[in-house]
């Protein structure tokens, strides 16, 4: 596994919040309904996304994933939040990067991978984190699945 360190801008997105017990079957129920939402939302005010989607996370618990369904939008866009759709930005600055090629069942792999390689140099990785799904389960194997992986860099 390759993870870099590169600089990013700050991007607005859209989300809805979401979580599911600590069961990949489960959770990819509840991220299908919150991205459903999250796409009628997104139609209804004609908002068109900047990239793929992605679930951002700020929390850790090990009894469950809490997670936004979400997707970058203009700064304009963003100001359309509402409801249960509401508005933030991925943050700017240096982050860490990987990438998972596979099932989402085993990126829980890569992230342990991700902290091995990052701990050996004392570092970890820092919060928000975020996933872009590159392409789309619907059209692509699942043995060809890309998840592109984004956290912070935080001090140790």
């Amino acid at each position: 596994m390759t993870i870099e360190t590169i600089e990013v801008v700050e991007t607005p997105y859209l989300y809805v919040d979401g979580e599911a017990p600590m069961d990949p079957a489960l959770i990819s129920r509840e991220m299908d309904k919150a991205f459903t939402r999250l796409t009628a939302f997104l139609n209804a005010q004609k908002v068109t996304p900047e990239g793929s989607p992605m679930v951002v996370y700020h929390d850790y618990d090990p009894e469950k994933m809490v997670f936004r369904a979400a997707m970058h939008v203009s700064k304009t866009d963003a100001c359309k939040a509402v409801g249960d759709v509401k508005a933030d930005a991925t943050p700017g600055g240096p982050v860490y990067t990987f990438t998972h090629i596979g099932p989402y069942s085993t990126l829980r792999d890569a992230y342990v991978a991700a902290e091995s390689e990052l701990a050996r140099e004392g570092k970890i990785l820092g919060i928000p984190t975020w996933e872009v799904y590159a392409n789309d389960p619907a059209r692509t194997r699942e043995s060809e699945l890309r998840t592109d992986v984004y956290s912070v860099v935080t001090a140790t």
